[in-house]
């Protein structure tokens, strides 16, 4: 725990790696800060098996960009247009640098905001959402949710990460807004689910 701690104060650059596409092996480097964990290799892998055939020319939202792994990901395979959302300034500095490292300028958006005052003023909507909010802000994962169901922001497929104990709050909000799962993968104490809106 004393570890952790020192290289979160220390803010050491971590890494992640691209797995597939035309971008696979390519690293992103992301601050060690407190709650920002990118989707697990072989939980990204799953889920692009899943979106694969929806990639080439969507649209997607990277809703809580983190290192940008997930729109990044999507970019390499295929997709056309990549917003990226990232509320944490020192984040974003690491993210925008390594779009343009990876020539990615003219695909992907990065925009230095908060995630739910985004979604309140966005008015295009997109093929494909990935949500993946920090595991401790329940209310964040909650109000998120409302607002893209809302508003009417995904067409084809939502993206959900969240921890085991967020899953009544997750039930609850499919439940409200009528969604079904139609893809589910665990690892560890991480629920993902693939939700088909289109």
């Amino acid at each position: 725990m004393f570890a952790l701690k020192k290289n979160v104060r220390n803010n050491r650059p971590q890494e992640v790696r691209v797995n597939s596409g035309r971008l696979r092996g390519r690293k992103l480097t992301f601050p060690d800060t407190e709650g920002l964990r990118p989707t697990l290799g072989r939980t990204r892998e799953t889920l692009f098996n899943w979106l694969r055939p929806n990639l080439v020319d969507a649209r997607c939202l990277d809703l809580f960009a983190g290192s940008g792994v997930l729109g990044i990901e999507a970019a390499s395979i295929g997709a056309s247009d990549v917003v990226l959302i990232e509320n944490q300034p020192q984040t974003a500095r690491h993210l925008a640098p390594s779009i343009d490292t990876l020539g990615l300028q003219d695909i992907c958006t990065l925009h230095t905001t908060d995630a739910c005052n985004y979604l309140a003023q966005c008015s295009q909507p997109f093929d494909i959402v990935f949500v993946d909010p920090p595991f401790a802000a329940t209310a964040l994962l909650e109000q998120a949710i409302s607002l893209i169901c809302q508003r009417a922001l995904v067409r084809q497929q939502l993206y959900l990460e969240f921890d085991q104990q967020q899953e009544p709050a997750v039930t609850a909000l499919l439940s409200t807004f009528e969604l079904h799962q139609s893809k589910t993968t665990k690892a560890g104490s991480t629920r993902s689910c693939l939700i088909a809106t289109g």
